[in-house]
């Protein structure tokens, strides 16, 4: 079953792959793309539970941010992000991948498998924002003043230097250290995987699995740097 395949990718990545390779499908990276962008929704609305923002002026009183009028709308925008950075993840790191293994003159494997199997590997993105959702959940709530949240035009910097402040109390948490190395973890845990699925897609050795992967990787992590 494709859901069981899902879970595998996490807990069994061999097993995983050996079987996709076998019979790819667009439903599992379809699947996998719905759930990342639910996962970082629900990281998002934890996040903004964690916020108080001043109406009306300076001398407002405080309320959750999720009971104003703006928290739809933020959510929203969360999630049309992740869904736009997945897809594209997804399109650029096959693409790259092609190119490298064609650079490595590895032959075999065709692109439209290639793109099906690399889809799998999105589901770092999902445990990524489940992580993150348990990381926040202990943190602090935070004030946004008047203007701090929704600053007039030309006030941008006061307005992030107010943010800076406000989260201070989350910076210094240990918590907090553990979401800003996790992209990082991520990133090697989703070359990994890659590595495992040009092994049993081209049927090269694991030191070119490797190299590929990780030329790939650097390669999707420089081209999203400069292009976005």
């Amino acid at each position: 079953m494709i859901e069981r395949q899902i879970l595998q990718v996490v807990y069994s990545p061999f097993k995983a792959f050996e079987d996709i390779v076998k019979n790819p499908a667009a439903k599992g990276p379809l699947l996998i793309l719905v759930l990342g962008v639910a996962a970082a929704a629900v990281a998002g609305v934890v996040s903004f539970s964690k916020v108080d923002v001043q109406l009306e002026s300076a001398t407002g009183r405080y309320v959750p941010l999720t009971t104003t009028d703006i928290f739809g709308g933020r959510v929203l925008l969360i999630t049309i992000d992740q869904a736009l950075s997945l897809s594209l993840s997804w399109f650029l790191f096959t693409g790259i991948i092609l190119l490298v293994v064609k650079a490595f003159r590895v032959e075999g494997g065709s692109w439209r498998t290639l793109f099906f199997v690399i889809g799998y590997t999105l589901m770092t993105s999902v445990v990524g924002s489940l992580i993150s959702t348990v990381l926040i959940l202990p943190l602090p709530s935070v004030q946004l003043g008047w203007g701090i949240w929704n600053p007039a035009t030309g006030e941008e910097e006061v307005a992030r230097q107010g943010i800076l402040k406000a989260y201070e109390a989350w910076f210094s948490s240990p918590t907090y250290q553990c979401l800003y190395y996790l992209p990082y973890i991520l990133q090697v845990w989703t070359m990994a995987l890659a590595t495992i699925a040009i092994r049993d897609l081209f049927g090269v050795s694991w030191n070119k699995a490797v190299a590929i992967s990780a030329i790939a990787s650097i390669l999707t992590f420089l081209t999203r740097l400069f292009l976005f």
